[in-house]
């Protein structure tokens, strides 16, 4: 058994052909080949893993790193449970495939190795499935095994990151996979430093993304839109994300609908307002669906009903701080429109253009106490947001102290620029 096997690794590798030889190390039980293998070993002695190692090393005299690589293959493919519901189990199984992944870094660490990245690619989403696995079997709240999956992908990530070679195919290929396999754990993990840390290892490739698959370009931009979403960079998270979602295939509608829901958050405060097809079709409605039209208004009390009714699903999915902050500010400056125009009768500019729009802070002050459900306020916070409001570039006004007026700008916005010009991308 393990001499046919390891015959054909031997001519996938003689061959280069990446392709056979990530089919022949799947350590994934949906595959045939490793399930053949499994029961192979398992059907035979139990031997010992130095035993595994002296066949390797005869087969492969001429690569000690890629030897013991097939053996501790073996020992994964024979030894780990990788069904059981026990956490210990979990938990071995896992060390197996970290040690497996050792050598495989090993492998990857030679001169002229792109022909192993396929092999790679299966070997870190295993390690990464497994260690998530195990940490959730065992009730680990802090996912250890998952922090050291992430910090033994990055040798690899740092090898891809600095390849320099013309060999074909380069070993730059794995860099954007194992960068969002490593973003995957630490997102999990909630420590978005390091995620830092990857961005920059990262940042140098970025020139090239459009030449790799476009399942890592998928996942990459999502995960730097991730970044900016959580830095309040928003134009440049929505950037992120519209080219995610733009890439995102058709038959991955879970994929489209988890970039969807963050595409919606940056863009909410920037202005931009999702159609109500496409909540439709990615069934968002109940979440956004409400939530636009008062927004709209300027009604923060029916904004914050709406964001409050979801507010566990936010909260999942990290957006409902952010949400409550940014949208608040969104109110505050659609609501002084509404009640610009109100009190104007729908023509703030004066019939001869001579003056320029104007508002009372009295009159603004009535609206809003409506709008934020709040009778303490005074003309005194409504003055003070103003300030912020015109200090940000959402309205392009002054304050006239005298006379307790906002005093608009001229012109057909009326003082009320787009919201998306405010943090417009240079």
């Amino acid at each position: 058994m393990i001499d046919g096997y390891l015959a054909q690794v031997k001519r996938a590798i003689d061959s280069r052909d990446a392709y056979l030889l990530a089919e022949l190390c799947s350590p994934h039980p949906s595959s045939h080949i490793f399930n053949t293998l499994r029961v192979g070993l398992r059907a035979g002695p139990a031997l010992r893993p130095s035993s595994y190692v002296d066949t390797t090393r005869t087969v492969f005299h001429d690569n000690r790193p890629l030897a013991d690589f097939v053996a501790s293959f073996l020992l994964f493919a024979r030894d780990a449970d990788l069904e059981s519901e026990d956490g210990d189990l979990a938990t071995a199984a896992y060390q197996l495939l970290e040690d497996c992944y050792k050598g495989a870094c090993n492998v990857f660490g030679q001169a002229e190795t792109g022909w192993f990245v396929a092999t790679l690619r299966q070997l870190t989403r295993a390690l990464v499935t497994l260690a998530l696995r195990a940490g959730m079997l065992m009730g680990d709240t802090n996912l250890t095994k998952a922090g050291e999956a992430a910090t033994l992908i990055r040798r690899p990530l740092t090898i891809a990151a600095n390849d320099r070679s013309t060999s074909s195919p380069p070993k730059r290929d794995a860099l954007f996979f194992l960068a969002n396999s490593t973003f995957k754990v630490y997102f999990t993990l909630k420590n978005l430093r390091m995620c830092d840390t990857i961005l920059n290892s990262t940042q140098t490739a970025t020139a090239t993304l459009q030449l790799y698959p476009k399942a890592d370009r998928v996942a990459y931009s999502y995960y730097r839109g991730r970044m900016y979403l959580y830095q309040r960079r928003l134009p440049q998270a929505r950037q992120e994300f519209l080219l995610a979602f733009s890439l995102c295939d058709s038959n991955s509608p879970q994929n489209g609908r988890l970039i969807l829901i963050y595409l919606i958050v940056a863009s909410l405060p920037l202005g931009f307002f999702p159609s109500e097809t496409l909540l439709d079709e990615f069934h968002l409605q109940e979440q956004f669906g409400d939530l636009v039209p008062p927004l709209h208004l300027g009604d923060f009390m029916g904004v914050k009903a709406e964001l409050e009714r979801w507010q566990g699903w936010h909260q999942q999915l990290g957006n409902f701080l952010l949400l409550r902050e940014k949208l608040e500010l969104v109110c505050w400056r659609n609501l002084i429109r509404r009640t610009l125009f109100v009190v104007s009768d729908g023509h703030p500019l004066p019939a001869d253009g001579s003056s320029p729009p104007t508002l009372s802070l009295h009159a603004l002050l009535k609206t809003a106490r409506v709008s934020f459900g709040d009778p303490t306020l005074d003309v005194d916070d409504v003055e003070s947001m103003c300030i912020s409001l015109v200090d940000q570039g959402y309205i392009k006004a002054y304050i006239l102290h005298s006379k307790r007026l906002l005093v608009f700008m001229k012109g057909p916005q009326v003082g009320f620029p787009p919201m998306a010009s405010v943090h417009a991308l240079p």
